[in-house]
């Protein structure tokens, strides 16, 4: 059961989604040492969504239509700010020809709440766990949410070392600027899709 549920973690992990466009939105505008703090983040993330969902309040939170609207809301609102300011960045380094921006955004924050905020994760983990429940006796109880939460923060730890390894200009995302153009156009995309899919499913 061990390895199916990996197998379809690791699945999970690999589709692209809001946590994959906040790495790549700080990879972009900071550099691979947020990129890695944002990892951190979204990992830690995960474990209080396993946490959740193994004591069943993930359960109860989906089970109201209000509290999972909230989530979303506020999610959605987040995700769409984030891939604002990272357009707003983009059209700042252009004008000033200069190198990425200096200032830094406690990037472990951004990814831990873009993750606690995505419904999906929600979703996914009570799903997986409904199914792992009877397998969770003695040290297995805390080995599932740790090894989730290790293997996603390592996934997105070596997505911003990849996006960051290249030598040439054109192909490092930490010095493309369409590429960050574009990025902030799909967290942009990304936002606005939670939110006008969390106002349907509520009214």
């Amino acid at each position: 059961m061990f390895i199916w549920s990996a197998f379809a973690h690791l699945i999970a992990l690999t589709s692209p989604g809001p946590d994959t466009a906040i790495v790549i939105r700080q990879v972009s505008i900071h550099g691979r040492l947020e990129g890695i703090k944002t990892s951190l983040g979204i990992g830690f993330g995960i474990l209080i969504h396993c946490i959740l969902a193994i004591s069943g309040i993930s359960l109860i939170i989906l089970a109201n239509d209000l509290y999972k609207f909230v989530i979303s809301l506020v999610g959605g609102i987040y995700i769409l700010y984030l891939g604002l300011t990272m357009y707003l960045s983009g059209d700042t380094q252009s004008s000033d020809n200069a190198s990425p921006i200096t200032s830094k955004n406690n990037s472990f924050y951004i990814g831990l709440i873009t993750n606690i905020f995505n419904i999906k994760a929600f979703l996914f983990f009570v799903s997986l766990f409904s199914i792992l429940i009877d397998s969770l006796i003695g040290i297995y109880l805390y080995l599932y949410p740790i090894y989730f939460s290790i293997t996603s923060a390592l996934w997105f730890i070596f997505l911003s070392y990849v996006l960051t390894n290249s030598k040439y200009k054109n192909f490092n995302i930490y010095k493309n600027k369409y590429i960050l153009s574009i990025m902030s156009l799909i967290l942009c995309f990304i936002g606005s899709y939670v939110l006008v899919t969390a106002v349907n499913e509520y009214f």
